[in-house]
């Protein structure tokens, strides 16, 4: 005789094939069937003898570990991205066509490391106001890198280095007050003055390799004195910078490109799987 629970398993188990053949009649192309919440999944590949088909992502400093694995491991209608903002390009491997889209988890990822050099740069030139001492040493770290140049001429690093280190502020104030009975009236003249002994550069060259798989390229600053402090300040900025780093995207996906042959597009952009 069937106790309770026996009949309600056969009743859900009635009503789980009653639900799933009303939802294959309702959506026979679309892979939809009714189960009850409770159900739990459970993924037997790992009892196979091989895997149901290759995931995951491959990760790599160079472009030729990253041609290499993305031409032995491509599928129909893989594809590349290249993203600008973090210099990396991800060939999506199993991407597949419109007609038979692929599953989109198998993927190779190019990261390009930044030089010492150019890490260097992009920490002291961002604008921001620095030091005498910040700036002199590391115009002194990176001298083999660097060009100094005022508006009449180039300067010496030596020279460079020292105009930086002895800049000084002379100020100048004169008030002038005078006060009548019906109103008042007060002046005043500031001149604050930038000087030093050595010329001080106001255009520098800093030439690297910004990216080891990348060209050498020539980054030019401007140097700004602060006065505002009692003590001067200086910043650096990067001459159009933007401009650097579309022109490097630009270099890295050419790069690609030729290290891939004609296997797959190459493309600028970012991807990012749908649900």
């Amino acid at each position: 005789m069937l106790n309770k629970e026996a009949i309600d398993a056969i009743n859900e188990g009635t009503g789980i094939t009653q639900a799933s053949d009303a939802f294959k009649k309702a959506f026979a192309d679309k892979a939809v069937v009714a189960l009850p919440e409770r159900f739990k999944k459970h993924d037997l590949e790992i009892y196979l003898p091989n895997r149901r088909r290759i995931r995951g992502l491959m990760s790599t400093l160079t472009l030729k570990d990253f041609a290499a694995y993305a031409n032995a491991n491509k599928e129909e209608g893989a594809a590349v991205f290249v993203d600008a903002d973090d210099m990396t390009a991800i060939a999506v491997l199993n991407l597949g066509t419109p007609s038979k889209p692929g599953h989109a988890d198998n993927q190779a990822r190019l990261k390009l490391k930044r030089t010492a050099a150019y890490s260097a740069l992009l920490n002291a030139a961002q604008g921001r106001a620095l030091s005498q001492s910040q700036v002199a040493e590391f115009f002194e770290d990176w001298t083999e890198n660097l060009k100094f140049f005022t508006d009449e001429a180039e300067v010496k690093a030596k020279h460079a280095i020292a105009a930086v280190r002895k800049l000084s502020i002379e100020s100048m104030r004169k008030i002038e007050a005078s006060e009548q009975s019906l109103s008042a009236s007060k002046s005043a003249f500031e001149s604050v003055q930038a000087t030093s002994q050595d010329p001080i550069p106001t255009i520098i060259y800093f030439t690297c390799d910004a990216y080891k798989e990348l060209a050498e390229r020539t980054f030019v600053l401007r140097l700004s004195v602060l006065t505002g402090g009692d003590k001067p300040s200086i910043t650096l900025r990067i001459v159009k910078q933007e401009v650097h780093e579309e022109e490097m995207a630009n270099e890295l996906a050419d790069l690609t490109r030729e290290a891939l042959g004609s296997s797959m597009p190459v493309m600028l952009g970012e991807y990012t799987k749908g649900e």
